[in-house]
């Protein structure tokens, strides 16, 4: 006879037999067409596996790889990375500076607490005023998001075109791409301050300047700080890559090594570029720590009434020695960066900018030239998503012995270790950090220009390239996420006896998947802007028409490529936005 609780177990089974019968046919759905698309990318990417198993593969591989060594160290070519090297910060600062400048107004205009919502306007509903400026705040925001959107290596390409070969390029193509970048960022932190100070301000009859600069800018004050340092050491990243389209700087030099086969300077100057980053990603991680510091101790600096008359004299006369030295620094940058009388006067640089703009309006829409986009667009598609694939694949590899949860074992968990056994897990972890950091410090185009002494020009080199950085950069951060999660059911299965890699399955995974996804699914939305540049190096996709287009001087067409690169960027937003909340 059935027991009650035999007949409820029964039950319970049949309920959830119910509800999980039905998704089968809808996950069978999913993997035919995940298996589909691997397909269709496959073809278009040209993937050709037996490439990379043939003995010429090897050889040229390992030709390149003794060719790097030794490290070309000599004098005359030190002298040129020193020069390549400053140039590059130089390019980095100056656009940073221009960037804040032209982002700021922007920003400000984009702030929908200010021109759009009613709460702070209830009087001004009706007013022309009003739609005015609601008219005109919407269209800074969509100005902002275009420029955004467009991958800084195409500006540079754009300013080269427009001004000529050299840093002067290359700082205005960073100025425009990242003065989209903040000034969105600057109306979203505008946005999010507190608005109880701003009603109060409001309700006194301040206008919307008071407004801001009384109620919102010494709040925003702190974020905007720390964002833009850290755009800063973006724009160094940027600055750098920039050179492989004209731009200047140590990319200039890695692409000229390359074409060279001179692999000793080319491993110099990637090594420079990685301690550069180094450097920059340090300071950038002290200033804006320091700034956050500063902020939060603002009302105890205030509330000290008893501080000396000198200690305040001193620390004024340091902030004032501080913007003394920092003055001429800021103009040997700008005269580094190319902004120079001579060279202004003689690259004639609003003349020519106006002249390139013409000449790429209107954009060429006949149906000859839009047809013939198909392969690449496709190329470009199938390139961001078998090398997210690819890196998804190298990065669960690297970041198992990467994550230091798994790699070493407490010393009061079961079982001995032996010295040896931890000896190697120590030189594992370590060694795979090495290499993720190698592999997300090198450059795509870097990345491009190795794997075609490989594979040959086309979007399979593109498609590699893109693979191994993107398992350094998801490999780190997939590291760091397993790291982070909630330690007590680690421990708790360690003390069964549980291998390292039942702690993965049953304890780390659970608890980092949703946030894994998302940076999955975060990467292949980058992946898919980085896919469009590619070409300009040999790596196939709509990067390789913009180049040829704009070789050949069809600016009309170059317009038309730089509204599909558009297109396809808010169509991977929109797409990225609904899987994240999928798999959330």
């Amino acid at each position: 006879m059935a027991t009650p609780s035999s007949t409820n177990s029964v039950a319970l089974d049949r309920i959830a037999a119910r509800r999980y019968l039905p998704l089968m046919p809808r996950r069978i759905l999913w993997v035919g067409v995940a298996i589909a698309l691997v397909a269709f990318s496959s073809i278009f990417a040209e993937v050709r596996v037996g490439v990379l198993l043939r003995p010429a593969t090897a050889v040229a591989v390992w030709k390149f790889l003794a060719g790097l060594f030794p490290p070309d160290l000599s004098a005359d070519f030190l002298r040129i990375v020193l020069r390549a090297t400053t140039q590059t910060m130089a390019m980095a600062l100056a656009s940073t500076l221009l960037s804040i400048a032209f982002a700021l107004p922007f920003g400000i205009l984009a702030t929908a607490t200010l021109w759009n919502r009613t709460g702070l306007l209830a009087g001004e509903v009706h007013s022309f005023a009003f739609g005015l400026g609601a008219v005109s705040s919407r269209l800074a925001r969509a100005l902002l998001g275009f420029v955004r959107a467009v991958p800084d290596l195409v500006w540079g390409l754009l300013f080269v075109a427009a001004v000529g070969l050299g840093a002067l390029a290359g700082t205005l193509a960073l100025a425009v791409a990242y003065s989209g970048v903040l000034g969105r960022v600057y109306a979203d932190v505008f946005e999010h301050v507190d608005p109880q100070p701003l009603e109060a301000l409001q309700s006194t009859g301040a206008t919307r300047m008071q407004i801001f600069l009384r109620g919102i800018w010494p709040q925003a004050l702190p974020h905007l700080t720390a964002y833009t340092l850290y755009s800063f050491e973006c724009c160094v990243r940027a600055a750098a890559v920039l050179g492989f389209v004209g731009a200047g700087g140590i990319g200039y030099e890695i692409s000229i090594s390359m074409r060279l086969f001179e692999y000793g300077q080319v491993l110099t100057l990637l090594l420079v570029f990685i301690l550069l980053l180094t450097v920059t990603d340090a300071a950038s991680r002290y200033l804006r720590a320091r700034s956050v510091n500063n902020a939060q101790r603002v009302r105890k600096v205030k509330a000290q009434a008893n501080a000396s008359a000198l200690m305040q004299l001193i620390r004024t006369s340091g902030r004032l020695a501080l913007r003394i030295l920092v003055l001429p620094l800021l103009i040997g940058s700008f005269a580094l960066a190319g902004f120079t009388p001579h060279t202004l006067s003689q690259a004639g640089i609003a003349t020519s900018l106006v002249k390139f703009v013409l000449r790429m309006l209107p954009p060429d829409l006949t149906w000859s030239f839009l047809s013939s986009l198909g392969t690449a667009l496709l190329q470009t598609i199938a390139i961001s998503l078998l090398g997210t694939l690819i890196g998804v694949g190298l990065a669960v590899v690297l970041a198992v012995p990467a994550t230091s949860t798994l790699a070493f074992v407490p010393g009061d968990s079961p079982g001995r270790r032996r010295v040896i056994d931890r000896v190697l897990r120590w030189l594992l972890f370590w060694s795979t950090r090495l290499v993720l950091n190698i592999l997300r410090s090198i450059p795509e185009l870097v990345w491009v220009l190795i794997c075609i002494l490989a594979v040959g020009i086309g979007p399979f080199a593109g498609t590699i390239a893109l693979g191994l950085h993107t398992a350094g950069v998801l490999g780190k951060l997939y590291a760091e996420t397993m790291e982070e999660v909630p330690l007590w059911p680690v421990e708790a299965l360690r003390s069964l006896g549980a291998r390292p890699l039942q702690l993965l399955v049953w304890a780390i995974w659970p608890q980092a998947r949703p946030l894994l996804s998302s940076y999955t699914v975060l990467r292949w939305e980058m992946n898919l802007r980085a896919a469009t540049i590619l070409g300009l190096v040999g790596g196939g996709g709509l990067g390789q028409a913009i180049y040829n287009n704009v070789q050949l001087g069809f600016y009309s067409r170059l317009s038309t490529l730089i509204l599909v690169i558009y297109a396809l960027v808010l169509a991977s937003d929109w797409i990225g936005e609904r899987l994240r909340v999928g798999v959330a």
